[in-house]
């Protein structure tokens, strides 16, 4: 250091190495971004200190060495459940913990040569803007720089914006419904087991649409997911896989709950928003669920009740699907470079996974299988071993309720069930046949059959003609 001055040897484009002044100043703005960087790689993901110090190795662009995976464990000590819910006070405790260390690789992240082609790459543009300004947008989203024009933006004042993003968790706490954004009940599943399903009261809901449809439609996900997508379907999900060798299907368990605060902070982050507007943001999409209402869980599952009560995606919420497509396009990418190795199609609906291949895939399906549930599991999903299955030529390969084997078609059970309910609308009247209690019925009959339609036209010729029977008028 030469008065009050450090000097960064750095690399740049044509690999010869420079000094650069380094103020005191600049140094501990560096200090500041190296606790950022780390505090996002260790909560995006598993809350494994392995995991994450693997994470934070990757993002810096550095070898896991003893100390960042001692500040891994620490971690998971100091913070017993991922702090998904406590951001700032995670980044205050990472920020503490670089400030007191003294070991020399620390420093050399701080002060010394990053070790990638150049140090921009290493930090990255979001490291490098100020915490309040929004960073040039990779998408067409709307730019936002402040909380004060996100209430701008929503026409709401700021209180009305703390309270909507719950900035204070008190969604978890409240016993009052009328306190509470989210109306709950649970759902039963097969295997005696229940979903929960956490509704958006009308204002937050028209607030989520609002993000929906201006901000996170905006960024693509991977081309891989079919599920709530435009122009995308369970019919362009399954085609892929028609006339295969083998067909694989995985099912992610509770997909929306394994979604954390932390990853849909990174989202709204990588959009290009500052710090304090993609925290508004996450709040404002994401969920706490209250004690009372866990406990009237049918069946409780304690990994599950763990995830209730932190912020995560919630079912119910517009918002959810599309950005659990974006929390998942990592795990899509990873699965899609797997499956081209083993010359194979990758192709995820929603929770559902679909890989099919030849010869190359059959032969290697001891190695294979086993690397799809790690990438899973390395991404914070977790397979349902319950629902994973291997369909060779010789069985019916269905997905979806598509069978894929020659061609795509609908799976003759469905057909036989649709078939019945238009049998029982013509003899008993619509109303008698709505055993569901569909609002519109006689719509979601119509798009079944549209449905139908685009996999066996001759099938639903047979369907349309039955539907032209039912006396609509009179029911």
């Amino acid at each position: 250091m030469r008065g009050g001055r450090l000097r960064l040897r750095v690399r740049t484009h044509n690999k010869q190495s420079r000094c650069v002044p380094l103020s005191l100043i600049d140094v501990d703005r560096r200090r500041k971004r190296v606790a950022e960087e780390i505090s996002f790689a260790f909560r995006d993901g598993v809350w494994i200190a392995e995991r994450m110090a693997a994470r934070a190795g990757h993002d810096l662009g550095l070898p896991v060495d003893q100390w960042l995976s001692g500040l891994a464990v620490g971690a998971v000590e100091a913070f017993p459940e991922p702090p998904d819910d406590r951001p700032r006070a995670f980044l205050s405790w990472v920020t503490a913990e670089l400030d007191r260390s003294t070991a020399p690789a620390v420093e050399a992240w701080i002060i010394g040569e990053p070790p990638g082609p150049d140090v921009d790459d290493w930090f990255g543009p979001a490291l490098r803007r100020p915490p309040s300004e929004m960073a040039e947008r990779r998408w067409l989203v709307p730019s936002i720089g402040s909380v004060r024009e996100l209430c701008s933006y929503l026409r709401h004042d700021p209180s009305e914006l703390a309270w909507y993003a719950d900035t204070k968790s008190l969604e978890r706490s409240v016993n009052s419904e009328d306190l509470r954004h989210y109306t709950y009940y649970w759902l039963p599943k097969k295997r005696g087991s229940a979903r929960l399903v956490e509704a958006p009261k009308q204002n937050l809901k028209y607030v989520q649409r609002r993000l929906l449809r201006e901000i996170i439609d905006q960024i693509p996900p991977h081309e891989a997911a079919h599920g709530f997508r435009r122009g995308r379907s369970i019919q362009t999900y399954a085609a892929p896989h028609t006339a295969r060798e083998v067909v694989l299907r995985f099912d992610l368990r509770d997909f929306f709950l394994t979604v954390p605060a932390g990853r849909v902070f990174g989202i709204f982050y990588s959009a290009g928003y500052p710090d304090e507007v993609a925290h508004a943001l996450t709040g404002l999409t994401t969920n706490a669920v209250p004690a009372e209402v866990r406990r009237e869980r049918p069946s409780p599952r304690p990994t599950s009740d763990a995830r209730l009560r932190s912020p995560h995606l919630p079912q119910g919420a517009p918002t959810s699907p599309a950005l659990a497509n974006l929390a998942a396009f990592a795990l899509d990418v990873r699965l899609s470079a797997l499956a081209r190795r083993f010359d194979a199609q990758y192709t995820r609906y929603a929770d559902d996974l679909a890989i099919s291949g030849g010869g190359e895939l059959v032969d290697g399906l001891q190695r294979f299988l086993p690397l799809v549930k790690e990438i899973v599991r390395d991404e914070g999903f977790i397979v349902n071993e319950a629902k994973t299955s291997r369909r060779s030529k010789h069985q019916r390969q269905v997905l979806t309720g598509m069978v894929v084997n020659q061609h795509l078609n609908l799976h003759r059970r469905d057909y036989d069930r649709l078939r019945a309910v238009l049998h029982d609308a013509l003899v008993n009247g619509p109303a008698a046949a709505n055993r569901s209690g569909h609002p519109q019925f006689r719509s979601h009959l119509e798009g079944k059959i549209s449905f139908v339609q685009a996999t066996n036209p001759q099938r639903a010729r047979k369907l349309w003609a039955a539907f032209d029977k039912i006396d609509w008028i009179t029911s």
